[in-house]
């Protein structure tokens, strides 16, 4: 989705048009959920991350062409809200962590647990913000602060992960 498509639908989703919010929401929820995954490590608690930043874009009052960025903006929002999310909930208990343990997994999102796996956290990085998020390889070196020849290296190397795993 680009910038202007994305400033229209929020715009029309601010003037009560729901289709307009679909859209973002069939473009983005996923890619909120998988870079929620990658920082909380549970499906239910990234699953809840990534409806917060669905809920806090409904509500969203404010000029959106003021948001230069919409993909880095979205990628923070989900980031912060899922810190503080793990944050709030160092101090508490789930009746369903004490009943059941660990959750079930979405079975939709069964690839992207297959690929964290065998990746190293800076390679999850780079999938999150390459793969997911669609940002260039040269953005992505910005945004992570390294050179573009390592960040090639570096998805040349995730490449290869992702290939080993589904022969």
């Amino acid at each position: 989705m680009t910038r202007a498509e994305f400033i229209s639908a929020i715009q029309k989703s601010q003037c009560g048009n729901k289709q307009a919010f679909g859209r973002i929401y069939d473009e983005y929820f996923g890619k909120l959920y998988i870079t929620a995954l990658d920082i909380v490590k549970k499906e239910d608690m990234a699953y809840d991350v990534a409806s917060e930043v669905m809920l806090k874009l409904l509500e969203f009052k404010r000029d959106v062409t003021q948001i230069l960025d919409h993909n880095g903006y979205m990628f923070a929002m989900v980031r912060n809200e899922a810190k503080d999310l793990i944050k709030k909930r160092k101090h508490e208990i789930s009746v369903d962590e004490i009943i059941y343990g660990e959750t079930y997994p979405m079975s939709e999102m069964l690839w992207v647990e297959d690929i964290f796996r065998v990746l190293t956290d800076d390679e999850r990085e780079l999938f999150i913000l390459h793969i997911v998020w669609d940002m260039t390889l040269k953005d992505a070196a910005n945004s992570l602060g390294i050179t573009y020849k390592m960040v090639k290296e570096r998805f040349k190397t995730v490449k290869t992960k992702i290939k080993s795993i589904y022969k």
